[in-house]
């Protein structure tokens, strides 16, 4: 399996890239490499809130519907499960009851949710708007089981989280770890290193020729186009149609 780059690796080499750290050095400046720590951790943060990336979509996540309760504190809700970085924005959502029978769920924006005629109708929920404003996201649903149902519900949900924060720790910023990973699948790190390349060499470490910052920018969106074509894609098989064995 291809190597998963440490942040710091990865640093490293969009230092290289741009000529700040030669191949005859053991190791990068370490001012420039905090540099590129905090570039690369803004980097992490506006790709993973402009789209979706499965590598920071965990596993799905169960909340306990407690019958005769509209609203939950999402945080709470989730208790142990909570990702440690975090919900970034919901995906998708359904219901299961005791039996294991699901039923969809939409997600919701404020205007959609708040537009409902019988806020107060009771039944399984088919709807829920998480708002986000609040300092802990609150999470409402819609209808209400009823305090009086006897069926148990848990809502399950699939969310991204927020990027893994990979800026130097510390107060006066500290070497970065060498075992802080990004959370992108090796497939990203070539872009990584090629968009790092293009945001360090603009300035912050380097101001290279517009040319090299052109190339660097030219290879970053090719890669990210066959990403975003291919490797950030559900693929979905299925046996092939034929005849049952024998006929």
């Amino acid at each position: 399996m291809s190597q998963q780059r440490t942040a710091k690796q990865i640093c490293e080499r969009a230092l290289r890239a741009i000529g700040a750290f030669p191949v005859t050095e053991s190791a990068a400046d370490g001012e420039q490499l905090r540099e590129a720590m905090d570039w690369l951790d803004i980097l992490m943060a506006e790709k993973g809130g402009t789209g979706r990336l499965f590598s920071l979509v965990p596993n799905t996540l169960p909340i306990p519907i407690v019958n005769g309760t509209t609203d939950y504190n999402l945080n709470t809700a989730l208790g142990a499960d909570l990702p440690v970085d975090r919900i970034q924005f919901p995906v998708k959502a359904w219901l299961e009851d005791a039996q294991s029978n699901r039923s969809p769920v939409e997600i919701a924006n404020r205007d959609r949710f708040e537009s409902i005629f019988n806020a107060t109708a009771t039944g399984p929920v088919t709807m829920i708007y998480i708002d986000r404003l609040a300092p802990s996201p609150t999470l409402r649903i819609f209808p209400t089981p009823a305090a009086t149902d006897s069926n148990s519900y848990t809502l399950k949900l699939v969310v991204q989280t927020y990027a893994p924060n990979v800026s130097p720790g510390g107060v006066t910023g500290t070497q970065p770890s060498a075992s802080i990973l990004t959370n992108f699948h090796q497939a990203w790190q070539r872009w990584l290193i090629f968009q790092l390349a293009s945001d360090l060499g603009s300035g912050s470490i380097h101001k290279l020729p517009q040319a090299s910052i052109n190339n660097f920018d030219l290879k970053a969106r090719t890669s990210l186009a066959a990403l975003e074509a291919f490797e950030n894609r559900e693929h979905q098989t299925s046996d092939p149609v034929c005849e049952p064995h024998g006929m």
